[in-house]
């Protein structure tokens, strides 16, 4: 009989100190309202970079687990805010196709808004910034897998940041934190072969390549267009992987009142 085997899950560096620092809040390893070690500590003892510790505080202080305090430290969230915190994160655990696809609808009305504005406001400066990324998402410059994950929602975001609303930002990198880890706990297989697969890849940099074309001519309507575009080709790709790669179901318990003859 074949085994078939099933790629294995390569998760980006900073989702992996986001978790661990996430559980050691959730499962009461930092007590509300605690002060976490230094920066440098923390560093030390995760043996990460400055940027990847940076960019995993953020990503806990945008969904209200951490609070930074500039000149005093970082710090654990209050006790009622952590316990709404908590139902917060662990709904990550339970996310299926179905939510996944309801994420990517409210993504779609984020960034169908954000990135007509950027296109009026982006800087010499930005527009810049905005091409790196694109490069690095797409691998036209030479990067690993995790490093174009982080740099495809740096991209995102940064069209948000650039309209000037803190919230929207926060909740985008939210709603992405969420549908990755649920993905990556169910379909890990499904993303791997569906990004590595040529027709994929293709169609990713052209439409990378139409928002920012639309972005750096200052075409709102071609930004709102390129989004839409976008958005479908993430759906499309979420389906395919359902069909391809249905993730595993635990066995049914068995039936209460009933006990095993001998």
């Amino acid at each position: 009989m074949r085994t078939h085997l099933r790629p294995l899950a390569r998760v980006p560096l900073v989702e992996t100190v986001t978790q661990h620092l996430r559980a050691l809040i959730l499962d009461g390893g930092f007590q509300a309202g605690d002060r976490l070690p230094s920066e440098a500590g923390l560093m030390r003892q995760l043996q990460v970079s400055r940027p990847v510790l940076r960019e995993a505080v953020n990503r806990l202080a945008a969904i209200g687990l951490l609070s930074v305090r500039h000149g005093s430290g970082t710090y654990v969230a209050g006790r009622e805010w952590l316990s709404s915190c908590t139902k917060l994160a662990g709904s990550s655990l339970v996310i299926g196709p179905k939510e996944l696809l309801q994420f990517i609808e409210f993504r779609r009305v984020i960034e169908s808004y954000a990135a007509p504005r950027a296109a009026k406001l982006i800087t010499p400066e930005q527009e810049a910034e905005l091409a790196r990324l694109y490069e690095r998402a797409v691998h036209l410059v030479p990067c690993s897998y995790e490093e174009g994950v982080e740099a495809d929602l740096r991209f995102h975001t940064m069209l948000i940041e650039i309209g000037g609303n803190p919230l929207m930002r926060n909740i985008m990198e939210l709603l992405h934190e969420f549908s990755l880890a649920s993905m990556m706990r169910t379909q890990p297989g499904a993303m791997l072969s569906a990004a590595g697969s040529p027709e994929f890849t293709s169609a990713s940099v052209e439409i990378h390549a139409a928002i920012l074309s639309a972005i750096h001519s200052h075409s709102p309507e071609a930004a709102e267009q390129a989004i839409h575009a976008h958005m479908d080709l993430v759906v499309e790709r979420l389906q395919q992987s359902e069909r391809e790669w249905p993730a595993e179901k635990p066995a049914p318990p068995p039936p209460r009142g009933k006990r095993k003859s001998s």
